[in-house]
């Protein structure tokens, strides 16, 4: 829900920067900080990210005689 919630706040705001031209510079970084808050919780979803449980960790099932 928050993912969903930034997304849309980032097309506001992309929205913002064609209609509003004097602000650009402003929402660029505006634009910027929410897709990186988009990324950082993207990759913690999907487990990239240190301390995260996702499909994509380190952690495998082991097998037995072959894991050691």
């Amino acid at each position: 829900m928050l993912l969903l919630a930034l997304i849309l706040a980032l097309l506001v705001v992309l929205v913002m920067m064609i209609v509003l031209r004097r602000w650009t510079g402003r929402l660029a970084s505006l634009a910027t900080l929410l897709a990186a808050a988009i990324m950082a919780l993207w990759l913690a979803e999907v487990g990239l990210l240190p301390g995260s449980k996702g499909p994509l960790t380190a952690d495998r099932p082991l097998v037995p005689g072959l894991d050691r």
